[in-house]
């Protein structure tokens, strides 16, 4: 195995090591060549409409979120569901793991704040993250399931 720091965030699995990585090398030359299309469009053609502290900010956060809908839209992060008892199994268990994140959540949200005069929109923004963490790991079944369904038994 390769010494490097990225190993923490790296998937002990070679295959979606491998596309991870790619992942990663992706969203970066994305972001080089938006990064130099802002420096050619703000510095040569003194185009001041553009805000690249926004990218700067922000890239950051773009490029993360990019290797993350990659990485589920992929269909590789549920490797062992091939048949159709185990993706029953592992939906009920991503149900649970949502309901159990959206209480978490609540608590953790809850703690720092306190109850406040908008709680309708604390739940609902509560809700809301446990409906996208659902939704996430219920996309990359799905889509695991079908990869894994084409292949081919050995």
């Amino acid at each position: 195995m390769i010494r490097s720091f990225l190993n923490i965030f790296l998937p002990e699995d070679e295959y979606k090591r491998l596309q991870v990585l790619y992942f990663m090398a992706e969203t970066t030359f994305l972001t080089v060549v938006i990064l130099l299309l802002f420096g050619f469009f703000k510095y040569i053609l003194s185009f001041e409409m553009i805000d690249i502290t926004f990218l700067v900010m922000y890239g950051p956060f773009i490029m993360m979120t990019y290797v993350y809908v990659r990485y589920i839209l992929s269909g590789i992060e549920f490797t062992e569901v091939a048949n159709t008892q185990t993706y029953k199994k592992r939906r009920r268990s991503i149900v649970k793991s949502a309901i159990t994140f959206g209480i978490l959540f609540a608590v953790v949200y809850f703690i720092p704040f306190g109850p406040r005069k908008e709680g309708l929109e604390a739940i609902a923004f509560v809700g809301l993250m446990a409906f996208f963490y659902f939704l996430f790991d219920y996309i990359s079944l799905k889509r695991s399931y079908k990869k894994n369904e084409d292949l081919p038994d050995d």
